[in-house]
C-alpha cells in the first residue's frame, strides 16, 4: 500500500507541476526512479501486478495515452520475458494503439515530446519482433525489425551516417527514432542472423560496425562483437588445425595471421565492454584473460616477428585495461590470474603482477586471502613473485597514507604462518581436542577480514553499480580472537577445528584495543569455526575450483526461468547448491569455512541399513558398512574401488558393493 501512496504521489506532482505538464512527463517516465521501481517488482501470472495496474488506472483519469503505452509497454516486455506469449502480445498491441492516440492528439505538443512517442513507437515494434522471434516466426521478426533500414546505411561511413540520422529526425515522411533504438534494431538482427547463418562473415562485421558508429559506448554491442570474433577465431582453428589439440592450435596461432587479428580484435571489444559496464562481466573477463594469456604463451623459434609484434600489441592493449578497467572486476577472476604469475612471455608476467598488485592494494583485506598462499608456495618462482607483489601493494597503500591496511598486509604473513603450523600438526593418536597458545597479532585480528564466503564475495548489487563503492559487505562480523580449545576431527585426515570469537563489526571499528587472550568477553556475539587441513596426497587449489565451478551453477540456476504453469511464471528456480570458503595457505594445506548441519554421505548410508536382513542378502541394510575397522569389509571396500576406477566395471563393482553390506 505504501508503494501505491508513493505512485500516486509522483503522478501527481507530474498532473500538477508549474513547468509544461508534457516536458515534466518525458522526464519523469525516463527517470531511473520510474524505470528501477518497475524492475525490483515481480509480475503475476498476467504479467502485471499492483504497481502497474495503479499506474494504467491514474494514467487514465489524467487523459495520457502516452503514459499508458509506456506502462503497456513494460508489461508487454515483462510478459515475453517470463514466456507470457499471449499476455505479450495483447500489451504490446494496447501499447502502440497508446502511443498512436498520442501522436495523433489535438493538442499542441513540442518537438522533444513528438521524438518521445515515436521512438516508443520504435520499441514497440522492437519487442514485438522479439516476441515473434521467440514463438518460432524468425523470418517475420526479421522483416519487422529492419523495416525502414536502408541495406546502404551499413556501407555509410561516419559523416555519411550523422547525416542519415539527422535526416531521419527532420523529414516528416521517416519515422524519428532516436540512435538508440535504431542501434538496438540492427544489433538484435544481426544476432538472429548469426545464429541462423543467414550472412556471410564481411556483412555481419559491417553491421557490427555501423551499430558501434551509432552507439560507440555501448557494452552489449561491444561484448557481441567480441563474442562474434572470437567465433570467427574458433572457426579457423578448425578449419587449419588438423588434429585438434591444443599443440596444433597453438601452431595454428603461430603461423595464421588471421588467428592473431581475431584474438587481438576480439580482446579489444571484450575490454571495451568490461570499461563501459559489468553485465557480461562473467562472460567477457574470463575470455578475455584466456585469449591474452594463451597468444602470449606462443614461442616462436624463428623469431617470427609478426608474431612479435602482434604479442607486443596485446600486452600493452591489456596494460591500459588494467588501468581502466575497475579493479573489483579483476577480483572477480582472481584464480584464473593467480594460474598464470609465471608466465613464459614476460610482458605478460608483469601485467599479470600489475593486475594482481592493483587488485591487492585496492582490496588488501579481501585480497589477501587470494594471494598470500603464493608467498609459501613450492615454487621458489611464486615466491618471489608474490613477495613483490605484496610489497608493491604497501607501497601503493603507504601513497595513500593507509598505514592500518599497509600493516594488516604486512603481519598477513604471521596469521598465514600460525595457520599453516595448525594445518600441519600431528595430534597424538586418539586425542579429540588440544589447547593451544593463542597468538597475539599486530595490528590486532579484528582489523582482518574473516576468510568466509559472505565476506569474501562481491556484492550481486555491485556488479550493476558504476561506482566501486561498497563493493563488499560493509557489515562483517570479526574475528576478535582464537578459541586456544583446538578440536580434532576423526576423519582419516585428522582435519581440526579451529574457532574464533567474534564481535559485530560496528564495535570493532568503535574500540580501539580488544582483548585477546582466547578468553569470552561479554562484546562477543558468538563464535566462527573454519576447518584447517592438511592434504597428504591431494591438493587444495581444487577444492576451491570445486567452489568456483559451484558458483557458476548458482548463477545458471539465477538466470533461468522457470516452467510456464500457471503458479510458476516469471519466477525464478529455487535452486542453488550450498557453497563455503576455500582459503588455500599452501598447496597442500588450506583453511575451510565451517558449514553447519551437515553430515557426511557414508553415516547417512549407514543410518539406512536394516540389520535385521540376512547377512548373506543382496537387500541387507546395516550399519557394517561405516564400520572400516572391518579389516573384510576394507579389503572388499577397496576391491570395490578398484574394479570401478581403474576397471572402468560398473557391473562388477556394484555387485562386489552389496557384497560389503
Amino acid at each position: 500500500k505504501l508503494h501505491l501512496l508513493r505512485e500516486v504521489e509522483y503522478i501527481s506532482s507530474v498532473f500538477f507541476s508549474e513547468k509544461d505538464r508534457k516536458d515534466t512527463f518525458v522526464e519523469f517516465v525516463s527517470s531511473d526512479e520510474w524505470k528501477d521501481r518497475i524492475k525490483m517488482i515481480t509480475p503475476d501470472i498476467t504479467g502485471s501486478n499492483d504497481i502497474i495496474n495503479t499506474r494504467l488506472a491514474l494514467s487514465r483519469m489524467a487523459n495520457e495515452p502516452a503514459l499508458e503505452g509506456s506502462l503497456w509497454l513494460d508489461i508487454g516486455r515483462l510478459a515475453r520475458k517470463g514466456g507470457l506469449y499471449q499476455v505479450a502480445e495483447h500489451s504490446l498491441a494496447q501499447a502502440d494503439m497508446s502511443f498512436q492516440n498520442a501522436y495523433t492528439e489535438p493538442a499542441p505538443v513540442d518537438d522533444s515530446f513528438i521524438f518521445f512517442v515515436q521512438d516508443s513507437i520504435g520499441n514497440v515494434k522492437l519487442q514485438l519482433a522479439k516476441l515473434k522471434h521467440a514463438v518460432g516466426e524468425t523470418t517475420t521478426a526479421l522483416n519487422l525489425i529492419e523495416n525502414n533500414i536502408p541495406a546502404s546505411i551499413f556501407q555509410m561511413n561516419d559523416a555519411e551516417l550523422d547525416s542519415y540520422v539527422s535526416k531521419m529526425t527532420r523529414d516528416g515522411n521517416i519515422a524519428l527514432e532516436s540512435k538508440e533504438t535504431l542501434s538496438r534494431r540492427i544489433l538484435q538482427s544481426t544476432e538472429w542472423l548469426v545464429s541462423g547463418g543467414l550472412r556471410s562473415g564481411s556483412e555481419i562485421k559491417s553491421r557490427y560496425h555501423t551499430v558501434l558508429k551509432l552507439a560507440p559506448k555501448w557494452e552489449r554491442a561491444h561484448f557481441h562483437f567480441g563474442k562474434y570474433i572470437e567465433s570467427l577465431l574458433e572457426t579457423r582453428f578448425s578449419a587449419l588445425s588438423e588434429l585438434g589439440n591444443n599443440a596444433s592450435r597453438l601452431m595454428v596461432l603461430q603461423n595464421d595471421k588471421s588467428c592473431q587479428e581475431y584474438s587481438l580484435e576480439s580482446v579489444s571489444h571484450f575490454g571495451r565492454s568490461l570499461q563501459l559496464g559489468q553485465k557480461h562481466l562473467f562472460q567477457a573477463l574470463p575470455r578475455l584473460l584466456a585469449i591474452w594469456l594463451e597468444f602470449t604463451s606462443i614461442e616462436s623459434a624463428d623469431k617470427n616477428a609478426s608474431l612479435e609484434e602482434n604479442q607486443a600489441q596485446m600486452n600493452s592493449l591489456i596494460k591500459s585495461f588494467a588501468e581502466k578497467i575497475p579493479e573489483h572486476l579483476f577480483y572477480t577472476a582472481l584464480p584464473q590470474l593467480l594460474s598464470c604469475v609465471i608466465h613464459q612471455n614476460d610482458e605478460t608476467a608483469k601485467n599479470v603482477a600489475l593486475i594482481l598488485t592493483s587488485v591487492l592494494a585496492k582490496y588488501p583485506g579481501q585480497a589477501m586471502w587470494s594471494c598470500g598462499w603464493l608467498r609459501y608456495s613450492k615454487s621458489k618462482e611464486k615466491n618471489e613473485v608474490a613477495e613483490k607483489i605484496f610489497v608493491g601493494a604497501q607501497r601503493i597503500l603507504q601513497k595513500q597514507g593507509n598505514d592500518l591496511m599497509r600493516g594488516m598486509l604486512d603481519a598477513s604473513k604471521h596469521l598465514f604462518n600460525f595457520l599453516i603450523t595448525l594445518a600441519r600438526f600431528n595430534a597424538k593418536e586418539n586425542h579429540t581436542s588440544v589447547r593451544m597458545k593463542v597468538p597475539i597479532f599486530e595490528p590486532e585480528l579484528k582489523n582482518f577480514i574473516p576468510p568466509i564466503q559472505a565476506a569474501l564475495s562481491v556484492t550481486p548489487g555491485a556488479l550493476s553499480r558504476s561506482s566501486s563503492r561498497d563493493v563488499f559487505p560493509p557489515f562483517v562480523p570479526r574475528m576478535r580472537t582464537f578459541n586456544p580449545e583446538l578440536k580434532i576431527m576423526q576423519s582419516k585426515a585428522k582435519p581440526r577445528k579451529l574457532s574464533a570469537f567474534v564481535v559485530p563489526s560496528t564495535v570493532a571499528q568503535r574500540e580501539t584495543s580488544l582483548p585477546s587472550n582466547g578468553a569470552p568477553i561479554s562484546q562477543d556475539s558468538g563464535e566462527m569455526h573454519f576447518l584447517v587441513k592438511q592434504e597428504a596426497k591431494g591438493d587444495l587449489r581444487k577444492d576451491s575450483r570445486v567452489q568456483d565451478l559451484n558458483n557458476v551453477i548458482n548463477r545458471l540456476f539465477v538466470g533461468r526461468k522457470a516452467s510456464s504453469g500457471p503458479n510458476n511464471r516469471r519466477q525464478r528456480m529455487r535452486l542453488k547448491l550450498r557453497t563455503f570458503s576455500v582459503v588455500c595457505l599452501t598447496e597442500d594445506c588450506g583453511i575451510l569455512e565451517w558449514v553447519p548441519n551437515t553430515e557426511s554421505f557414508r553415516s547417512l548410508v549407514g543410518r539406512t541399513y536394516n540389520p535385521q536382513v540376512p547377512s548373506d542378502s543382496i537387500h541387507r541394510r546395516g550399519t557394517r558398512l561405516s564400520n572400516f575397522n572391518d579389516a573384510n569389509l576394507r579389503n572388499a571396500f577397496q576391491r570395490c574401488q578398484e574394479l570401478f576406477f581403474v576397471k572402468k566395471n560398473l557391473k562388477l563393482a556394484a555387485k562386489k558393493f552389496n557384497e560389503c553390506v
